[in-house]
């Protein structure tokens, strides 16, 4: 099972197609197909999966509320047009040791940016900051 699970609105050529260069990656539409996956119901497919790691622009998506020790949920802050600057900020995000293996990834719900990220863990309540 794929490692990078992307958010249906994310665009293949800018997104899944450099990330699949590097990294096991697919579409959240591909775990069912045929089916329209609405927001709400998207942590429970996560928790069938094998410690995934979901990339988004959906700002809903920040919410401390899905921490889970099944997946990681990395929200990208950016615009729809900005959508080609994710794959090289993903590259950053997993080069942190926070953030470099599957174990280390799991219970963190991350918001990533251009100056850095940060990120609330499950089991505690401050949210932690990485500046790059």
């Amino acid at each position: 099972m794929s490692q990078i699970v992307l958010d249906d609105q994310l665009r293949a050529s800018l997104v899944l197609l450099p990330i699949r260069a590097w990294i096991t990656a697919q579409r959240l539409r591909d775990l069912r197909p045929g089916e329209v996956i609405k927001d709400e119901r998207v942590p429970t497919l996560l928790q069938e999966l094998r410690e995934p790691t979901f990339v988004t622009i959906d700002h809903g998506f920040w919410n401390r509320r899905l921490r889970s020790r099944r997946y990681c949920i990395a929200y990208f802050d950016l615009r729809d047009e900005q959508q080609g600057e994710l794959p090289a900020l993903l590259r950053r995000l997993l080069q942190q040791s926070e953030f470099s293996n599957r174990a280390a990834r799991m219970g963190k719900v991350a918001r990533v940016g251009a100056a850095g990220v940060d990120y609330w863990q499950l089991g505690d309540d401050p949210l932690h900051s990485i500046q790059w």
